[in-house]
């Protein structure tokens, strides 16, 4: 639930209740997190977000210390509350930043738990930080938290941006906590840089094709980025090209309020729940841009028959939230006919004239994951009546893969009429594996079905 501050002020919790307060808040993904977290802990609370205008700040704490039970804070807020509350932790205190507050007795007590997010990532990959060349690019919030986490853990910091002056003045905060430590801002980046972590908003929705660097030095070893939407900023498409690991900050998100929850009520997490948590989290980003980035309403998947599209399309929804059909299934049932059945009797033709019929009925709808049939984007027709409501992901299943998925199929008509499935099938593929790539609007490639489904929704 997003509410104003003027609804806010009227809000009356029924349940107990914790709250994000920002400005603006048009893409949070809190609510939804801290809703997975609490189904996790089987707690029964609520958790809103509130767009909060600086100059209300003060007056909205005021109204949290009645109403909530606990307190999220982000842009602009989290260094303008540290002055409100009655305590601040020594790390948060450090950073000059607190992103959750505790209501304790009547106080309110400051903490900052994105560094305990931004550790989990790196620890979660295997990445040390002692002695490693690191860049860190920015010097806002965001940045303070990671470097801060760096410099303690004694990496190499080397920090960058386009104003040096606010680079310089983060090394000084830096070294004013750990004055041992090896930080310094640079111009001129080291060609010997092992870690690269960005703390900037270069390269976050919608200015998507900005990126904090034009090249990654050629010792690169990992890439951090903490936007998480886009999932694949462009950052970390250069680090994919590169062959160099990678990760978003959509773990960092997971972990900083499952951290937060720990503060307020005690609660503990499993790791599973933070991967689930994260993948979670990723489906609703994707179900968000496909609405706000691309203004489509469905997610559609395209291939050569037995490429997955059914399996996945059902996993799809179950993790978006969206509804799953089958094409084929739907035809069969409006057309009261299997398949095979119209193929016998009527002939290839007419069956593809139901196909388009039924595609326009199906396209028509609103908040679906559609498996296409294999022969279904063979009709530019199709094509363009599909792309207009919605996001069509081909499925490149290699070969071999299909070969054994199809090998205890009898029911494909293209494919029964052939004395030799195994060569009818490799001319079919061949014949079209191009169309559907010119089809389709990504084209994702996996052999295992976990990983297909994590790169399709970081495509959209």
């Amino acid at each position: 639930m997003l509410l104003t501050f003027e609804e806010f002020e009227r809000f009356t919790p029924t349940r107990p209740t914790y709250a994000l307060f920002g400005w603006p808040l048009g893409h949070t993904m809190s609510p939804d997190l801290h809703a997975l977290l609490f189904d996790a802990a089987q707690m029964d609370a609520d958790y809103i977000a509130v767009a909060v205008p600086p100059e209300s700040l003060e007056q909205a704490l005021c109204l949290a210390r009645q109403k909530l039970k606990g307190l999220n804070l982000t842009i602009p807020h989290k260094k303008a509350v540290i002055p409100l509350l009655d305590a601040v932790d020594p790390s948060a205190f450090e950073l000059h930043a607190v992103n959750t507050v505790q209501f304790d007795s009547g106080q309110a007590i400051g903490y900052n738990t994105d560094i305990f997010g931004f550790a989990a990532s790196l620890e979660k990959d295997g990445v040390p930080l002692r002695d490693k060349k690191t860049l860190l690019l920015g010097y806002g919030g965001a940045a303070a938290v990671m470097g801060y986490h760096c410099a303690k853990a004694g990496a190499q910091l080397f920090i960058t941006g386009r104003n040096l002056e606010k680079a310089a003045r983060l090394c000084e905060q830096l070294l004013s906590s750990f004055p041992k430590a090896k930080i310094q801002a640079c111009r001129k980046i080291p060609r010997d840089i092992s870690l690269v972590i960005n703390g900037t908003p270069l390269g976050m929705f919608p200015r998507e094709d900005k990126k904090p660097l034009h090249f990654l030095p050629h010792k690169t070893e990992y890439v951090f980025d903490a936007i998480y939407n886009p999932p694949r900023t462009a950052l970390l498409r250069m680090a994919n090209e590169g062959h160099v690991r990678a990760r978003n900050g959509i773990y960092m998100l997971v972990l900083q309020a499952a951290a937060a929850q720990t503060i307020w009520n005690g609660t503990q997490f499993e790791d599973a729940v933070y991967d689930q948590a994260a993948r979670r989290v990723l489906a609703k980003m994707a179900v968000k841009r496909l609405h706000e980035k691309y203004h489509k309403q469905n997610i559609v998947l395209c291939g050569f028959m037995g490429s997955g599209k059914t399996t996945v399309g059902r996993k799809l929804a179950r993790l978006t939230g969206l509804e799953h059909i089958d094409a084929d299934v739907y035809l069969e049932q409006q057309s009261g006919k299997t398949i095979p059945q119209i193929f016998a009797e009527e002939g290839e033709q007419a069956f593809r004239d139901l196909e388009t019929r039924y595609l326009r009925e199906l396209c028509s709808k609103e908040g679906i994951v559609l498996s296409l049939g294999g022969g279904a984007v063979l009709r530019p027709e199709n094509v363009r009546m599909i792309r207009k409501t919605g996001f069509l992901i081909h499925l490149d299943t290699p070969f071999f893969r299909i070969v054994k998925n199809l090998s205890g199929s009898s029911h494909r008509p293209l494919l029964d009429q052939s004395s030799n499935k195994l060569d009818e099938t490799r001319r079919l593929y061949n014949e079209r594996k191009h169309i559907y790539r010119r089809a389709a609007d990504r084209s994702v490639r996996c052999i295992r079905l976990g990983e297909l489904v994590d790169q399709l929704l970081e495509s959209i």
